[in-house]
């Protein structure tokens, strides 16, 4: 009898064993990942910062894309051409690629999508940019045109292109979020808005975006490529770094950007020191002056004291732990045109006195009191203190919530003084000498004017020989740099803190990949 009794014993505990396990099985994988506010939007060709990048990356797909090497690879498209004299480009597009709403990705879509972003009431942030060169693309833009006329679509599957010159870039262009498009029935025509929820083409499809708190997203099954190994993605709303960094140790995220105040802390713990990664990053961290709100910045010797006033050195190593590198011109390392012979400002307290004197400020008397917007008090406060030690200046240090931050930088109206950081989303000095420098541009936060390296600029985006459009970024870098345009602080790196039960995370030079290859045991 007891022998019998055993067995029972032995059997439950074994199906029950089973049954947890078959439960476990069946439990939906859940990868939560931090953002630190809410995206401008969730269409791709509306994207204006990381966030947006991000999610993009997740939710949808283009006719190229970057590889974990910052190589342009095909993505949507399975074949193309390019004509001897560089200026038709012909794609054939996958014929396995669904929208999320289940209908095929044809070539149309692609010619009705750019023609939506050339919209200017839309408000795309590239202003018509990538489409520069196609033939029509800037006559559509300005209203003088009703299609983009150098965009042809042959069939189904095939998409052909016309430039009006032969392009470095234009492959780049296509492999970056922005020119990636949506099916139109999804959207509201002339409006940045959907007609439901959004919809892509990617490797995850939208469920539900809680303003403020999360966008979840999950696996598609019919994603082009295979369906990814996670089922859902939680893009939790974190403002704080530092309570990210928080809740990551709690266990309730799977990755998390390590603050540089708390890398050392990181370092050294005997847990979270195995789970840090380093990535490379093509990012400058800098200090922006508004010379359209500003008045003294307009006097580039007040622009040049700013420079010499701040102890880089320090600011690096004993504030941020080293977690940047010091920053000697704008385009950062890693980038084809990256001018390594740039020497940057030195900390030169004595110079930057001169300087502020001789613009009419002595000793700091006379200027203005000074606001410097940004994301992170820990910098602003040190930057504040050696412009006020070096200067005899007062700067109040203001934090705006991440989103009215991003919008006072793009209507050039709202910060005086700010600290940001531009990264690339593509291997080009085009995102820092072209996207920051060129006079009227939106994406020109400090509203800086030379017309001499507008012309520079010029020449290199048209340039067919790289050699020759490296020489003139790197020229037109150095007068900017001359200017004092802005005040290069570093060179950031990725540094993330990854659970070890995910695997797979990718970064490559613009930050984490998409994460269908993640998987989260």
């Amino acid at each position: 009898m007891l022998q019998k009794t055993t067995k029972v014993v032995v059997f439950v505990v074994l199906m029950l064993a089973l049954s947890t396990q078959a439960f476990a099985q069946d439990e939906p994988t859940v990868l939560r990942f931090p953002i630190t506010s809410d995206p401008a939007s969730l269409e791709p060709g509306l994207v204006k910062e990381l966030v947006s990048g991000q999610l993009a990356l997740n939710l949808h797909a283009g006719l190229f894309t970057y590889d974990i090497d910052t190589n342009v690879v095909p993505y949507l498209v399975s074949d193309y051409t390019v004509s001897d004299d560089g200026l038709v480009y012909t794609f054939t597009l996958r014929d396995d690629a669904l929208w999320h709403n289940g209908r095929p990705v044809v070539a149309e879509d692609f010619k009705l999508g750019w023609e939506r972003y050339l919209d200017p009431s839309l408000g795309a942030q590239t202003a018509g940019e990538p489409w520069e060169v196609v033939v029509g693309g800037t006559e559509l833009f300005a209203g003088e045109a009703e299609e983009l006329t150098g965009v042809e679509v042959i069939n189904d599957q095939t998409l052909q292109v016309t430039l009006t010159r032969p392009s470095l870039s234009f492959l780049q262009s296509l492999a970056t979020p922005v020119t990636w498009v949506v099916p139109m029935e999804s959207v509201v025509e002339g409006q940045p808005e959907w007609v439901d929820g959004p919809v892509g083409a990617g490797p995850f499809k939208f469920v539900e975006w809680t303003p403020n708190v999360s966008i979840v997203l999950e696996a598609n099954p019919d994603f082009f490529l295979g369906a990814p190994e996670v089922d859902r993605i939680e893009f939790v709303v974190v403002p704080d770094t530092t309570t990210a960094l928080a809740q990551y140790e709690a266990g309730e995220l799977d990755i998390v950007a390590v603050p540089p105040a708390e890398l050392e802390r990181v370092s050294n713990d005997p847990v979270l020191g195995e789970e840090i990664q380093y990535f490379t990053r093509a990012q400058i961290q800098y200090a922006g002056m508004n010379q359209s709100m500003f008045e003294p910045f307009q006097d580039v010797r007040v622009r040049q004291a700013f420079n010499y006033a701040i102890d880089r050195e320090t600011l690096i190593s004993a504030v941020l732990n080293s977690a940047w590198t010091v920053a000697t011109g704008l385009v950062p390392p890693n980038i084809p045109e990256y001018n390594p012979d740039l020497e940057g400002y030195a900390y030169d307290p004595a110079m930057a006195q001169q300087l502020l004197a001789d613009a009419g400020y002595p000793g700091g008397e006379g200027f203005p009191t000074l606001e410097l917007a940004t994301l992170n008090s820990t910098n602003a406060e040190a930057i504040a203190a050696m412009l006020n030690a070096n200067l005899g200046i007062t700067v109040e240090i203001i934090q705006p919530e991440r989103g009215d931050m991003i919008d006072g930088l793009w209507s050039h109206d709202r910060w005086q003084f700010f600290l940001f950081g531009w990264t690339a989303d593509s291997p080009s000095a085009s995102v820092w000498t072209y996207e920051m420098l060129v006079c009227g541009l939106d994406s020109n936060f400090s509203t800086y004017c030379n017309e001499d390296v507008d012309a520079l600029v010029d020449s290199a985006r048209t340039s067919t020989d790289f050699e020759e459009a490296k020489a003139d970024w790197q020229a037109a870098e150095a007068i900017a740099m001359e200017d004092a345009a802005m005040i290069p602080l570093g060179y950031s790196r990725y540094i993330y803190l990854v659970d070890p039960s995910v695997t797979g995370f990718r970064a490559n030079l613009f930050g984490p990949l998409g994460f269908e290859t993640v998987v989260k045991s």
